[in-house]
């Protein structure tokens, strides 16, 4: 019974094979059993040239999986093992490279729809036309790139419209949507220089008028847009710092608010209000300074009267020198040795000369080193601080003669004379100088201090000198030509306070220090 099963079977291979049935025929022959038959290993060897015929057929148009398929069946039949080896090879070799310009084009397609989506339609549609007409996917892409080239289009003529109407919040809200589609278009750039510059134009005006609310609102309107512009960081802080100036003015805080005023007038020399404002706040402080000085503040002082709402660091009246103010008892140069603190040189004056120690007239902060006698010099201006070299000198990393300093910025003027340049405490013009290790000065002074009024003797990083045991902080600072020292408190004015006395050692806060006049001392001579 198997054996007529068996003959059944091979008699419908053979016909399905006569009848050109190729695939029937083969399913048929290339089951074990008729495998090792005779008539079912004719029916393959017959199989196989029509196998490796057809598989060329699909070679030629590119059908490489269904090419090494055919192949797969051709070589059942072991005839034209040569023949079938050497078309597969070839076969493979263009699968390859199929599969490489695939992938290539599925992460080209995928590069430009990230392009797109990201606002770069001209960069999206670039790459879509090396990805070629046939593919689906670039098809797609292409129409919605052109979706969104129109949208943009409308939106772009929307603004101009608006821009010209006078509408410019209105005309930026539509621009910054043209931007969040196509953020690259050179429309889009030129609608947004054109916005900018009339929004911008509003600003200057308004601040040119003391609007300086109007000016803040002309560029919240703008968002994002001109956030690389100059002019628009310029506005900015001008409505910034005036904003902070009216904070100083309800606190009482005159002084304050003139440096910031001024800071204004460096912005934009043409605002004609802001030396009005700041003569009138000058006027103000010099009021307060004066009551301060009067017999009302002292007998604030000795009453323990609640601080002025203008003073600044831990509420202690620091009153400035003025003219005639200063009788002489105090030098402008002094050094300051603190008990577990070091040796600190004390410059009174806003103008300070750096240069070489050994000659006969030393500037004020004078380095043992090669440098010239008269190297350089820092200027306080208000709050500024500003740097002359008579030779290209190295701030901050760059080549100079004349710069502004900034905190931290390191200078170098010398093999052995370099400093850096802090400002220890935001409410505090004072500001120091940190030797490097290779820098010297005479009497093993470490850090200069450039004095403006106030001073903090302390451990922490915003202490303008440095003592481990000063707990709570100490407060230096002038008053009626004096150097006085107090503990920082509950603020009470010049609570607890003690002038310092030159050649005097004194004692607060646990900390024990000496304020004497500056004599540089060069290494290895004997004290004067």
């Amino acid at each position: 019974m198997f054996g007529q099963m068996l003959s059944v079977r091979l008699k419908a291979a053979e016909k399905a094979l006569r009848d050109g049935r190729i695939d029937e025929a083969f399913r048929l022959a290339a089951s074990p059993d008729l495998r090792k038959h005779r008539r079912g290993a004719a029916v393959l060897t017959a199989l196989s040239e029509h196998f490796f015929e057809r598989a060329r057929a699909h070679f030629r148009e590119d059908r490489c999986a269904e090419a090494l398929l055919d192949l797969e069946r051709a070589d059942a039949g072991a005839v034209k093992k040569d023949e079938i080896a050497e078309l597969r090879k070839h076969v493979e070799a263009v699968a390859a490279e199929l599969q490489r310009k695939s992938r290539s084009q599925r992460e080209l397609v995928d590069a430009a729809k990230q392009r797109i989506e990201r606002g770069s339609l001209a960069a999206g549609r670039r790459m879509l036309e090396r990805a070629g007409e046939a593919n689906p996917q670039a098809a797609q892409l292409r129409q919605d790139a052109d979706q969104r080239a129109a949208e943009v289009a409308s939106l772009v003529s929307q603004t101009n419209s608006l821009i010209e109407q006078g509408q410019l919040a209105a005309a930026a809200d539509r621009l910054r949507r043209a931007k969040s589609v196509e953020a690259h278009s050179e429309r889009v750039t030129a609608t947004e220089t054109l916005l900018c510059s009339r929004v911008l134009e509003n600003a200057r005006q308004a601040i040119r008028d003391g609007r300086v609310s109007r000016a803040a609102d002309e560029l919240a309107c703008l968002g994002t847009l001109g956030d690389s512009l100059p002019a628009k960081r310029e506005f900015a802080d001008v409505v910034r710092i005036a904003g902070e100036a009216a904070q100083a003015v309800r606190l009482n805080k005159f002084a304050d608010a003139r440096r910031m005023a001024m800071s204004i007038a460096r912005l934009m020399p043409d605002v004609r209000w802001i030396k009005d404002v700041a003569d009138q706040l000058d006027r103000m402080d010099e009021l307060c300074t004066t009551l301060h000085a009067g017999p009302l503040g002292e007998t604030a002082a000795a009453a323990g009267a609640a601080p002025a709402r203008g003073a600044s660091l831990d509420e202690t009246v620091a009153l400035p020198l003025r003219s005639g103010a200063d009788d002489g008892r105090l030098p402008q140069r002094l050094l300051l040795l603190v008990d577990g603190g070091g040796s600190y040189l004390l410059l009174r004056n806003p103008q300070a000369s750096v240069g070489r120690a050994a000659c006969e007239r030393p500037s004020d902060i004078p380095i043992l080193s090669d440098i010239a006698e008269r190297h350089a010099n820092i200027n306080r201006v208000d709050d500024d601080y500003f740097f002359y070299s008579v030779k290209d000198a190295d701030v901050g990393g760059r080549k100079v003669k004349q710069q502004l300093l900034r905190d931290s910025d390191r200078v170098v003027l010398g093999r052995k004379a370099k400093f850096t340049f802090r400002l220890p405490s935001k409410r505090s013009a004072t500001a120091v100088l940190d030797l490097s290790d290779t820098t010297k000065m005479p009497q093993d002074v470490r850090r200069v201090v450039l004095f403006d009024r106030h001073a903090t003797i302390g451990s922490g990083r915003t202490a303008h000198i440095t003592c481990r045991h000063a707990s709570p902080a100490l407060v230096l600072f002038e008053r009626k030509g004096g150097l006085w020292i107090r503990q920082q408190n509950d603020g009470h004015v010049d609570a607890a306070a003690v002038e310092l006395v030159l050649g005097k050692p004194t004692e607060i806060g646990g900390v024990s220090l000496v304020l004497e006049a500056w004599k540089p001392r060069m290494p290895g001579t004997a004290t004067a």
